[in-house]
């Protein structure tokens, strides 16, 4: 059985995804930064893309002047490449794992907590939950050892991508904008809301590959850093 808390994401989510008169949809700035590298598509002439309403909804705030090759940089590295495979390749085995914990304990399994990973490369457990509880799903999350090694890569490449992201000034108007470093990830990015958002029954194109719905990633990854990162590196 695949378990995905859709009805309480979909709540944490809703005060995030008003596009303010200052903010454009993040398909208005993919195309922006395209024109502005001159590249050959443009993201409205793809259904799968322009139709999408979840992609629609993030909110992100207007760029500017990308150098060479510094959209597709960041695209194919937080967007649409590395960060959103590495939650791919984890989605299955996080649902089997939320499966044989819905089996031997569905109170837990239903309980307000999250994980993610820190700087020693370990999963840690978050939430309004005992100690008791946390060190049992800390134990268990890391004897997962295939989700565990899948997660431990996400610090390095998202780094990557928000380095990418800043350029050669340091400063950026998208996720690069945000105070985010492999001490602090494990306060910022909650690897269950990511994996718990992105789940869905569609497994019939690439963007839905395996259970994984790459829009609901980019909405929610974009979510977590507005309400809990810090904004350091803004121009």
């Amino acid at each position: 059985m695949k378990i995905a808390n859709s009805a309480i994401n979909q709540a944490q989510l809703s005060t995030t995804k008003q596009v303010t008169d200052s903010k454009q949809p993040i398909t208005e700035e993919l195309n922006t930064a395209a024109k502005q590298q001159h590249a050959p598509s443009d993201i409205s002439n793809e259904p799968a893309l322009a139709n999408n309403q979840n992609l629609h909804n993030v909110e992100v705030t207007s760029v500017s002047v990308y150098e060479p090759d510094r959209f597709a940089k960041v695209s194919q590295t937080l967007y649409f490449g590395e960060l959103p495979s590495l939650f791919r390749d984890m989605q299955s085995h996080y649902q089997d794992f939320m499966s044989e914990l819905q089996k031997s304990d569905p109170q837990l399994a239903k309980q307000d907590w999250g994980f993610s990973v820190d700087e020693g490369g370990q999963l840690v457990v978050n939430g309004p939950i005992s100690d008791e509880s946390k060190a049992f799903l800390e134990e268990k999350l890391n004897e997962n050892t295939e989700l565990l090694e899948l997660a431990k890569q996400v610090p390095d490449v998202m780094m990557k991508g928000l380095a990418y992201d800043r350029g050669a000034d340091g400063k950026a108007n998208a996720w690069g904008k945000y105070d985010v470093n492999t001490e602090n990830l494990k306060d910022i990015l909650d690897f269950r809301e990511v994996l718990d958002s992105t789940y869905i029954e569609r497994d019939d194109i690439s963007y839905f590959k395996d259970n994984f719905n790459t829009f609901e990633f980019a909405e929610n990854v974009a979510s977590q850093l507005k309400r809990k990162a810090e904004v350091k590196f803004s121009y």
